[in-house]
């Protein structure tokens, strides 16, 4: 079950500028695993791997491995670094790094990469691995407006939201198909809270288009625009109707539509509020 504060909105599930003990954790186990052959064999060799460069770098006070047990220490060190860590970014200092030290080994950096990759979204990380190096996906202002668009004055649209973010950042299942029905949902509501419409006629293409009737004008384009959104979902082959395109939808579009949806929402609140305080 989960907990009310993420039921409800009041903490956000997408790690930006954060870093969970979970995802620190992960990445070092990761990390350990791919260079198991210099940390847990009993080989102790030169100064030649190019892993101490990096610990060095990354600030450890390395310690040569005659033995096994400095061998463990640089290990532990290294590890203590980035589980223990108080500055959120020193994980993905330390992924920047180990990606760089692996294409000068002329490894199989691809596959790290796309494994990286598949922890940071698993932990719903607001950070990617793109041309060798972390990059947002997710910035500020995107994050602003879903938080602005859980805590509207108008709970069906926040519950939508809410359970939109919810189900995009399930750090173990997150469902995407799930996540862009009620995002569109969100906008569904608000529309129909503008204009009024009730019942089984009072979907989002419907009362999109009775906006200006209630006195909300919006540009043609963006009109136009959101009810392309509306097609994308409900169609014959939409997202709405279990339709087959939409059987692994992946999390790109999740985010796409839970940031735009949050947007949106947004923006009809601002010209709504204008109406009827008018």
């Amino acid at each position: 079950m989960q907990s009310f504060s993420k039921r409800y909105g009041y903490k956000s599930d997408i790690q930006y500028e954060t870093a969970s003990e979970t995802l620190k954790n992960r990445i070092y186990a990761y990390f350990y695993k791919q260079e198991y052959d210099y940390f847990g064999t009993t080989k102790f060799d030169q100064y030649t791997t190019g892993i101490e460069d990096m610990m060095i770098e990354m600030g450890v006070t390395y310690e040569f491995p005659v033995n096994s047990i400095y061998k463990t220490n640089n290990a532990n060190k290294l590890k203590n670094l980035i589980v223990s860590a108080e500055e959120w970014y020193i994980v993905y200092d330390f992924i920047d790094k180990y990606i760089d030290y692996k294409k000068r080994k002329e490894a199989d950096v691809k596959t790290i990469v796309s494994e990286i990759n598949r922890i940071l979204e698993e932990e719903c990380t607001a950070y990617r691995v793109c041309d060798c190096q972390v990059v947002p996906i997710t910035s500020k202002a995107e994050l602003a407006e879903i938080e602005e668009a859980k805590k509207t004055p108008y709970t069906p649209v926040n519950m939508h939201i809410s359970k939109a973010l919810s189900l995009f950042a399930d750090r173990r299942h997150p469902d995407y198909e799930n996540s862009i029905k009620e995002s569109i949902s969100a906008v569904e509501s608000m529309c129909c809270i503008i204009t009024g419409m009730t019942g089984g006629g009072a979907t989002l293409g419907a009362a999109i288009r009775k906006l200006k009737d209630a006195g909300v004008h919006i540009h043609g384009a963006m009109e136009k625009a959101f009810l392309s959104l509306y097609g994308y979902t409900s169609d014959e082959n939409g997202i709405r109707h279990g339709g087959i395109d939409f059987t692994s939808a992946p999390a790109e579009d999740a985010k796409y539509m839970l940031v735009s949806c949050s947007a949106f929402v947004n923006y009809l609140i601002e010209k709504y509020s204008k109406l009827i305080n008018d």
